[in-house]
């Protein structure tokens, strides 16, 4: 419950859609639709714990000169996408609340996710 309310607060959740590309050289890549899900916060250590939780995720940050110089802290980012976002979402699905949850049903219909399977 924690992570999720973590995740509701802070986190966002979208999609990349997909695309054929086709090349010079006549090969053509398809790319298949999937959810995106990000936090970013400021807090190192309410992240390292958001990581812990989320089988060691790997935490990315920004910390700039520019960023200090317009006083601004250190800025953590985790990301996940695919089935592992899917995993997770679900996951969390039960504490989120209802506009969280519209907006998860919205983006698995828009990536035509039947192909996922959650464990």
């Amino acid at each position: 419950a924690w992570l999720a309310g973590i995740w509701e607060g802070e986190g966002c959740w979208g999609y990349k859609k997909g695309r054929t590309r086709t090349y010079s050289n006549g090969k053509v890549y398809t790319e298949t639709p999937y959810l995106k899900m990000q936090i970013q916060m400021t807090d190192k250590d309410v992240m390292e714990r958001v990581s812990e939780i989320m089988d060691g995720r790997k935490i990315t940050y920004t910390d700039t000169p520019a960023h200090r110089a317009a006083g601004q802290k250190p800025s953590y980012v985790l990301s996940c996408q695919g089935e592992a976002a899917v995993k997770w979402t679900e996951l969390m699905k039960p504490f989120l609340g209802n506009r969280r949850k519209e907006k998860f049903n919205f983006i698995m219909e828009q990536v035509n996710a039947t192909h996922y399977q959650v464990a």
